[in-house]
């Protein structure tokens, strides 16, 4: 692949062996010269960050520049995955010596000289500017950024990105479904035209193409996304549930399915504390990123749902962490650090995580609340079965969830089932398996989890702020496709379906069991239960309630008697009409199956089959035919499909082959231009202004971590006070780097204010001047009083230098020299007018009296 050896070193020390495919199409790709832009598309969990950072790391040598200026650029939508791409480009930049003998992963030279390796800069929303404004003058060479603080920290410190060879948009559809597109354009923008671009994706949406196309320059397009939208050892099972019954469902799934164990989070955070050495946190070590089996992530709608889900899973006794996008940096930091050390069993997030987080070894993926795309569902399933291990993704679907599940489906291409008839996974890889869970442990937990209620109080207001959040969620989201609807429908009108209901059969997956006894044992003795259930529900009693406790020929019991009778005639009657029609048709069928098989003895020969279907053939064209090959001009041209085989230019632009690759969609790309099309009154203009905020100014506006739209080019003037308050100064691009930081007033570059050593003698006065006596007389005066007794003449040519007396004072006698020190009477008429002052401001206003 062209990887130079003390690269190849570091892969190898840290444990890859073979190269992804997309990292096989890609990293040759982007190492060839000249450099050419790129596109990639791949299902996730595919090894897409390594395809860019490697060539990255090449192609800036591994070393850090004294030349100031950033030479790379990665544009990520999350923060957490904009921390862990940082930590595994610092592991792979590790080790480099440029010159040496010695090689990646040698314990022991010395490879983190000063100045020799690479500096990484991190640039995410929530951390403090003054930290970034530091950062971003000790001159990084790779930036690792989220769009929003990027182009603030551009326009604020008016940053020039001339010097950037290599740029990086990963997760682009994600960025561009999260309202960035303002701010890429904007950052496109501000960039060189010689840079080397790489998009990376899972899907390619149309906004997407548009983009590409004017911000690449004939990108080469890597697909790997056709062959399967999922990874193939993922399984996946999918549980009808009642939307009141979530959490006992949720709770059922972990104890009884998943196995994950009881256990608090105390005593971890007491050996956490072990951890850390004399001098701050010890580093973590990659051997403590390994999760176990149990360890589930739980997807939910809003902050509001992680939030409750939290408390109730404390309560019921495991270790849970949390993370959602309007929680503190430090905190989502430190929450995720708690869950990849297996300090917790449990991570509740939202969709903020859904992106690109890579926790080594995850098993268990659950959606709590079924997401509206099925993009996202990918994206989050995602999160297991990465790099060749095996994974399950349970989730729970409630009736307004279905027509979801059936847009899923038709994306997936797999059938749904309620079935299973082995007991191994490869159903639930090559199918989607829907079933309820059993009833009863449904009312176990239920009634479990009334009875933490009263032991926490917190849980029943936060229950009531989810379901709020909920409606908000649920009248905000998408909607499924109209034929979704209406299949939806239908299945739920079907006794056997797989959705939640008195005869249902619980999931298969909850008949599996660790003993070693069948699935087909198990769904016996659930028959025979089926089987009871609706004997007991098809009961209906001899009497009536007009007929208990009736004796004799009572009114009542008379009247339902003829009741009765009249009833069964009318049962009668439809019986026999029904069996009548089912005859008449069993009758049509068989008449029609023995003219079938006494058709199918006579067989067609050759002759008869191209007299058929080959009417343009001479030979068998019959009289009627209209149509003549030789004089007949078709829409395609004559050997079209041949000549497209041999073409060069077919499918090898971008667009060309972008056009069989857009995922299209319709319903959201639709909905947000009507958006941007919508004018709405504005209170603060006085005017109507777009839906984006683009009115009739055309002011381009972004959207802030607060949620406040701000112009793109709004500058808070934070940085000039930064600059003005430690006096540093940066370097223009290109230059080269001082030793130590820049202030203002030093020398070298960077500095902006230089010291005036040389000292020039006036010019001597001109005799024919009007005002020579006047500047003469004044300049006599000033030698006087500076003591120079041999000094120049006033209209005198020439160079000299006269005597100094009283150097302390500046040259002046010690009788022209100024008294500082006040006298007692200075002090006591000080005062006095202080007083006088005091006195004088208290007096009431005279204002509005009149004069007398």
């Amino acid at each position: 692949m062209g990887l130079y050896p003390w690269l190849l070193r570091s892969l190898t020390l840290q444990g890859f062996r073979i190269p992804t495919p997309i990292q096989r199409l890609s990293i040759p790709a982007l190492l060839t010269n000249p450099p050419r832009d790129l596109v990639g598309m791949a299902r996730t969990g595919s090894g897409k960050s390594l395809a860019y950072l490697i060539p990255l790391v090449q192609r800036l040598g591994g070393r850090h520049s004294t030349a100031f200026g950033a030479r790379a650029l990665i544009l990520l939508p999350a923060r957490e995955l904009a921390l862990q791409v940082l930590k595994v480009g610092k592991e792979l930049s590790r080790g480099y010596h440029a010159g040496e003998g010695e090689h990646a992963g040698d314990k022991e030279g010395e490879y983190s000289k000063k100045g020799q390796a690479l500096r990484w800069g991190l640039i995410v929303g929530g951390e403090g500017m003054d930290e970034q404004f530091e950062m971003m003058s000790n001159n990084p060479d790779v930036i690792i950024a989220t769009p929003g603080r990027l182009l603030h920290l551009i326009v604020e410190m008016n940053l020039d990105f001339k010097s950037v060879q290599y740029v990086v948009f990963d997760e682009a559809d994600r960025l561009f479904e999260m309202g960035f597109e303002t701010a890429l354009t904007e950052i496109l923008h501000r960039l060189p035209a010689s840079r080397q671009t790489l998009l990376f994706s899972a899907t390619l949406p149309k906004s997407l193409v548009e983009f590409a196309k004017a911000g690449l320059q004939n990108p080469k397009l890597v697909r790997l996304d056709a062959e399967g939208k999922i990874s193939t050892d993922l399984r996946i099972a999918f549980f009808s549930v009642k939307q009141a019954e979530k959490e006992a469902s949720l709770l059922i799934l972990l104890r009884d399915v998943i196995g994950v164990p009881l256990g608090s989070n105390k005593k971890k955070e007491s050996e956490e504390s072990t951890d850390k050495k004399g001098k701050g946190k010890a580093r973590a070590k990659h051997s403590d990123y390994v999760t176990a089996p149990h360890q589930t992530l739980v997807f939910a709608a809003t902050k509001h749902h992680v939030e409750y889900l939290t408390n109730l899973l404390t309560s019921a006794g495991y270790a849970v962490s949390h993370i959602y996008g309007s929680l503190d940096q430090a905190a989502r930091t430190q929450q995720m650090e708690h869950f990849r050390r297996g300090y917790t069993s449990i991570l509740v997030v939202t969709d903020v995580a859904a992106r690109g987080i890579d926790i080594p070894v995850l098993e268990n993926v659950v959606n709590y609340d079924f997401p509206q795309g099925a993009r996202v569902f990918v994206h989050r399933v995602g999160r297991t079965a990465r790099a060749g291990r095996t994974g399950w993704a349970w989730s729970f679907i409630t009736n307004s969830e279905l027509p979801y599940l059936l847009d899923l489906q038709l994306f997936l291409g797999r059938p749904i089932k309620s079935e299973v008839a082995t007991d191994g996974d490869q159903p639930y890889t090559d199918s989607l398996i829907l079933g309820p869970f059993d009833r009863d442990r449904v009312d176990e937990e239920v009634e479990y989890i009334k009875k933490l209620d009263e032991e926490d109080h917190n849980l029943a207001p936060l229950r009531e702020v989810m379901r709020k959040g909920h409606g908000m969620y649920e009248r905000s989201k998408g909607k499924a496709s109209q034929a979704s609807y209406n299949r939806a429908k239908v299945m739920m009108k079907e006794p056997k379906n797989g959705l939640m209901g008195l005869t249902s059969t619980p999931h298969p997956v909850l008949l599996r069991s660790k003993d070693g006894s069948s699935i087909a044992k198990k769904l016996g003795e659930e028959k025979r239960r089926k089987e009871l259930l609706m004997a007991v529900s098809a009961f209906r009693p001899a009497e009536t309630v007009l007929e208990i406790g009736a004796r004799g020929n009572a009114e009542t019991a008379a009247l339902m008697k003829q009741r009765r009778k009249a009833l069964s005639r009318a049962a009668q009657r439809q019986q026999n009409a029904s069996t009548s029609a089912t005859t008449l048709k069993n009758d049509d069928e068989e008449s029609h199956e023995d003219e079938g098989r006494r058709e199918e003895v006579e067989m067609a020969d050759e002759e008869q089959i191209a007299a058929v279907f080959d009417p343009g053939d001479k030979r068998n064209k019959d009289k009627d035919s209209h149509r003549d090959s030789e004089y007949y001009m078709s829409h395609y041209q004559k050997d079209a499909n041949t000549d497209k085989g041999y073409s060069l230019r077919d499918g090898a632009s971008f667009a060309e082959q972008a056009k069989n690759v857009t995922f299209d969609l319709g319903l959201d790309e639709a909905l947000q231009e009507r958006k941007r099309r919508d004018l709405h009154w504005d209170k603060t203009k006085k005017k109507f202004v777009k839906g984006t905020g683009e009115g009739a100014d055309n002011v381009k506006l972004v959207k802030t971590e607060s949620g406040v739209k701000l112009p793109a080019t709004y500058r808070s003037g934070r940085f000039d006070e930064w600059k003005a308050k430690s006096r540093v100064s940066l370097p223009r691009i290109g230059e080269a780097e001082a030793a130590g930081p820049q202030r203002h007033g030093s020398m070298g570059a960077g500095g902006r204010k230089w010291k005036h050593n040389q000292v020039q003698e006036a010019k001597p006065l001109h005799k024919l001047s009007k005002d020579y006596e006047r500047k003469a007389r004044q300049l006599k005066k000033k030698a006087e009083t500076r003591g120079e007794t041999n000094g120049p003449a006033p209209g005198a040519k020439g160079k000299g230098k006269g005597k100094k007396t009283g150097a302390r004072f500046g040259g002046k006698p010690i009788g022209k020299v100024k008294n500082e020190l006040k006298t007692v009477d200075q002090v006591r008429k000080a005062r006095v007018t202080a007083e006088r002052k005091k006195a004088k401001n208290a007096r009431p206003s005279r204002k509005g009296k009149g004069k007398r």
